[in-house]
């Protein structure tokens, strides 16, 4: 474990935050769109298809950002736009706007796994690369086969808005993690 050291915890982390946003807004959106803003079930169908779309387009043109900034503010700067997304969706008061925080949180979100994977990729010693992007990967998926199930428990005892603030706040760690991530690169 030691021999590995904090590289693949902390981008774990990171990714585990980021999948556990995304999969909530996938698995929490239409209903968020249906109970709280009185959508109908098409206009919350909607909700996570964009999502779904935005996520696809993002992370093939994210990578791309990656050659015109450091890993480092990529990584934040995915962080508050997702969270700002996020909590454009917790505030929203039509089915629209949730869309529009539905989009920023998918544009943020999608750079944040692929950037942390990479990271850790980088950072691990040669020999230990594989291992400390398994544990990544490991601690990354914690988020997404855990995140629909706590924002449904932060949503059944406050609200679906509450649970879109969780996602903003958790999001928000990362602008702590990617700077320590960082320090590890030299």
């Amino acid at each position: 474990g030691s021999v590995l050291g904090l590289v693949p915890v902390i981008g774990g982390a990171m990714v585990l935050i980021a999948f556990l946003s995304e999969n909530a807004a996938e698995s929490w959106s239409a209903l968020h769109i249906e109970r709280t803003l009185g959508g109908s079930a098409a206009e919350g169908s909607l909700g996570p298809a964009l999502m779904a779309l935005t996520m696809g387009i993002a992370r093939l043109g994210g990578q791309k950002l990656l050659g015109r900034t450091t890993e480092r503010r990529l990584l934040q700067g995915g962080a508050v736009v997702a969270a700002l997304g996020a909590m454009i969706a917790a505030l929203a008061v039509s089915p629209l706007m949730a869309y529009a925080g539905f989009v920023v949180l998918g544009l943020g979100a999608s750079v944040i796994a692929p950037t942390a994977f990479a990271l850790v990729g980088r950072l691990a010693r040669p020999e230990h690369r594989a291992r400390a992007v398994a544990r990544a990967t490991m601690l990354g998926y914690v988020g997404y086969f855990f995140g629909p199930p706590a924002i449904g428990m932060i949503a059944a005892v406050l609200g679906l808005r509450a649970a879109f603030g969780f996602a903003a706040l958790a999001l928000l760690v990362v602008l702590v993690l990617a700077p320590m991530m960082a320090r590890r690169a030299h």
